[in-house]
């Protein structure tokens, strides 16, 4: 028994080599994040004036400015359909380069990144078309199936033999 509890001091001295002393790591994070809080006092620490408090300010508005605008269009064509009517009139007579603009300032404040292709025209994908000779032959929009005429044991052995 003696000898059992003459190697948990070995076993302690050798889990401390592998993953380390708790209290030092403590102790290391303590230390890198008080770091952290001192540069940024020393960078961000000086007394705001008013242009940095107005600037703040007016950087904080576009979201929700577009955000209640639009709760306040859907509340405008409940309460009130014949105004919401006349914004639309207004709103379709804007020419095809200001709702370009107006899509830009948008995606700059919302961070929202456009496919590539956007814009673009896209064909809309070939949809298999089923026949009335058997619903497990078809043919879709881009060639013939390649394997047509093959039963459907023999192309589950094919699958799971390649």
């Amino acid at each position: 028994m003696i000898n059992v509890l003459a190697g948990i001091p070995l076993v302690g001295d050798l889990v401390k080599t592998i993953f380390g002393s708790s209290e030092e790591r403590d102790q290391y994070q303590a230390s890198a994040r008080s770091d952290v809080y001192k540069q940024f006092a020393a960078e961000f620490g000086h007394g705001k004036t008013w242009w940095d408090s107005l600037i703040d300010g007016l950087n904080r508005l576009p979201r929700p400015v577009m955000t209640f605008g639009t709760i306040y269009i859907f509340w405008l064509c409940w309460t009130d359909p014949t105004k919401f009517l006349d914004g639309a009139v207004a709103l379709q007579s804007m020419p095809k380069e200001g709702w370009y603009i107006l899509g830009a300032i948008v995606t700059f404040w919302f961070a929202a990144k456009l496919p590539k292709d956007f814009g673009k025209y896209k064909a809309a994908p070939s949809i298999p078309v089923y026949t009335k000779e058997s619903s497990t032959k078809y043919k879709t929009g881009g060639g013939a199936d390649p394997q047509e005429g093959i039963e459907w044991g023999d192309r589950v052995a094919n699958r799971y033999n390649e």
